[in-house]
């Protein structure tokens, strides 16, 4: 075995990397809470401060992805596509197909250069999240709470914010509405089956809404939606704990561009059908890579770049003596308040990584796609739509 990979394999190495990690995320959420007045007095200049804050930050997860877990990401698609990848906004319309789908996007983020400015509805509560919660609210995330009545207005008031937004962004959205599993598809076939809707074997059913109503307030903001595409062989899917180890395998992703003009806007039954259609072909695509082991397009060469790895040395460096001197102080003093206040601050740092690997482990996912709390299976449409005008 390599000296490098046998490094990888000592959980005092991955202790390290996370405290790396949450040490610096301590850091950047308490600059960030420094600078929220400024969001009332120069909002461009917060955005554009809070943005390389973030990116200092998240590069240590790409860093993870492309340098540390020895993940081979395999790009599909058109070079003219690749080609406006990171230069303009764009709506990102993503399956969502297993624990890391977005630390996979986190990677194509990086590579075309808009880690930090990247955007993604999610659910209310990971507002809370330790560290990433606070960091992904600053950066203008959607968190939403799956009722529409409560959502709507939040969701227009966030894509109006988002009007004036000076850099280029990619607000990306898991139409699925929640990780794919087996039962959930059979949930998402019974329903497509019961309503003369195309069944999808790889996917589930989206739910449009979100996605009618993203492209009708931001079709004078972005010019495209990419429909990002992720696969694994089978039996090769990767996890946060295989690519803590080092141990993530090849990651298939294809990017389609379509101009915002050829998506009808204006009537959200129309957008609704667009968006199934475009989940049927992702679904042909999908039974094509799981036939030939690749997507029927063109590989696309788009190199790594090496931002993440400098700046995560860097942090180690930077936060290496500090964190080492305090271990050794409170080893070597005796006492039992320093012994009880690290143990604290490791007990919490052990419980946040938990939470973490939790909200990333898609067997303990949530129960949205299968069955309402009152036990009778759901028949509501999956995207919830009724045919009318948005204006």
């Amino acid at each position: 075995m390599a000296p490098k990979h046998s490094i990888k394999k000592f959980p005092l190495i991955w202790l390290w990397l996370v405290t790396v990690f949450l040490a610096s995320g301590v850091i950047i959420n308490c600059v960030q809470l420094l600078l929220l007045p400024l969001w009332l007095i120069k909002k461009n200049l917060f955005r554009w401060l809070n943005l390389n804050l973030v990116y200092l930050h998240w590069c240590q997860l790409t860093f993870l992805a492309d340098c540390w877990s020895g993940m081979n990401i395999k790009l599909y698609g058109t070079k003219e596509d690749f080609d406006k990848l990171g230069k303009e906004s764009a709506i990102c319309l993503a399956n969502h197909r297993s624990d890391v789908d977005w630390l996979i996007g986190y990677a194509l983020a990086e590579r075309v250069g808009v880690l930090a400015t990247c955007k993604c509805y999610m659910k209310g509560y990971l507002k809370f999240l330790p560290i990433m919660g606070f960091s992904w609210w600053c950066t203008e995330f959607v968190f939403l709470q799956r009722n529409w009545q409560k959502d709507q207005r939040l969701l227009e008031k966030s894509l109006n914010t988002l009007q004036d937004f000076p850099f280029p962004f990619w607000m990306v959205i898991f139409a699925e509405g929640t990780r794919l599993t087996e039962a959930k598809v059979q949930a998402s076939v019974e329903y497509a089956r019961a309503n003369g809707l195309p069944e999808l074997k790889h996917h589930l059913l989206p739910r449009s809404k979100g996605f009618s109503v993203t492209v009708h307030y931001l079709r004078d903001k972005v010019p495209a939606v990419y429909d990002i595409e992720v696969a694994f062989l089978k039996g090769k899917e990767p996890n946060l704990i295989s690519m803590v180890k080092g141990e993530a395998d090849e990651v298939h992703l294809w990017a389609r561009r379509t101009p915002i003009q050829d998506i009808p806007c204006d009537d959200i039954e129309e957008t609704s059908k667009w968006c199934r259609k475009a989940f049927q072909k992702k679904d042909e695509g999908m039974a094509y890579f799981f036939e030939h082991g690749k997507f029927p397009a063109e590989e696309i060469e788009y190199a790594k770049k090496n931002r993440s790895l400098v700046i995560t040395m860097l942090w180690n460096i930077l936060l290496g003596v500090p964190l080492l001197w305090y271990i050794l102080s409170v080893l070597l003093s005796g006492s039992i308040t320093s012994l009880l206040i690290a143990a604290t601050i490791a007990l919490v740092g052990f419980i946040m990584i938990k939470v973490l690997l939790h909200f990333s482990d898609s067997k303990k996912g949530s129960s949205f796609g299968l069955k309402p709390s009152n036990g009778t299976r759901n028949t509501t449409p999956p995207n919830g739509d009724t045919a009318k005008k948005l204006t």
